[in-house]
């Protein structure tokens, strides 16, 4: 499977083109102010996973910034359907892709004060996983580091929007880049609860019990959803409660959980090491979690990193 953006189709204002036709005005409100929502969807076999789930999520904050797409849910539905099988004669049948919806509210001159001048920006893209970045990693786990940038206790923005504007997690993650190893910041308020990493949602085994924090304190990830729910099937005791950050010092085990990776495992945090990789509990829902979806993820993952080490 290529990832050349120019044979990828996309749905750009009410037409399908190859990407690198879509073209964004400079004063567009996502572009200048960050002023957009947006949501990843990714596939297994082939088909968009829980993506009622994602488009809850996707119109949960459009409503939340008062942002009309001039769309409804279920054209939105139809459109996403339609990328993808606009993109799927460009699919192997091992082949999985990731569905991203970006909706802003447009060009809007002047900068600031008075209605957009134009009508929102809606865009529906379809690309190939990058199994290679993080195939390694359901073995030698990710790291995580806090960063020194703080997210507001209380008052900010709901951190359950999945908003355009990712300042705080883009320094953060430039904060704690390294040369080697695969690094995530960990996200913490200014109180030291953790909140989620950059693009994931946090769980650590304290105890007998699997911690993740509460809902309001962090996005609410699909996986994220399905994961709690498969760790009762397996008689795991899931607690939603305020986690902090020293917490995690104890912890037996730290996990991760995405839409594209599905779940990881964490090597260290803040350079402590964590040990065995996977740990039990990382093992036992990575699956679970295969089984839910249908697909050996890490197989999947591993399979497509080594056809392209291949090439």
């Amino acid at each position: 499977m290529g990832d050349g953006t120019n044979h990828w189709i996309t749905y750009w204002n009410g037409r399908f083109h190859p990407d690198d036709e879509v073209r964004i005005s400079p004063s567009d409100r996502g572009f200048v102010l960050g002023d957009a929502v947006y949501e990843i969807t990714r596939t297994y076999r082939h088909v968009p996973f829980h993506l009622d789930w994602h488009l809850d999520r996707l119109f949960a904050g459009l409503a939340y910034v008062s942002l009309d797409p001039l769309l409804t849910r279920n054209e939105i539905e139809r459109l996403t359907l339609e990328t993808l099988g606009r993109n799927r004669g460009r699919l192997g049948p091992d082949d999985d892709v990731l569905l991203t919806h970006r909706i802003t509210r447009g060009p809007n001159p002047p900068l600031f004060g008075g209605p957009p001048a134009g009508p929102p920006t809606v865009i529906i893209t379809c690309r190939p996983i990058a199994f290679r970045l993080f195939a390694h990693l359901y073995t030698e786990g990710v790291a995580l580091a806090v960063p020194s940038v703080r997210l507001p206790a209380r008052g900010g923005i709901d951190p359950r929007v999945k908003m355009q504007s990712r300042l705080a997690m883009a320094l953060a993650s430039v904060q704690v880049a390294q040369a080697t190893g695969h690094v995530l910041p960990l996200m913490i308020d200014t109180e030291g609860y953790v909140t989620e990493t950059s693009n994931t949602n946090v769980f650590a085994a304290v105890g007998d019990k699997l911690v993740t924090p509460p809902d309001g304190s962090a996005l609410e990830g699909i996986t994220l959803r399905v994961i709690m729910h498969l760790a009762g099937r397996e008689g795991l005791t899931i607690v939603r409660r305020p986690l902090h950050v020293s917490e995690l010092t104890r912890a037996s085990e730290v996990l991760v959980t995405g839409t594209g990776s599905g779940i990881l495992p964490v090597r260290s945090v803040d350079r402590r090491p964590l040990s065995p990789l996977p740990g039990p509990i990382t093992a036992r829902l990575t699956r679970a979690f295969s089984d839910y979806v249908g697909v050996d993820i890490v197989g999947q993952a591993r399979a497509h990193a080594a056809e392209r080490a291949a090439t």
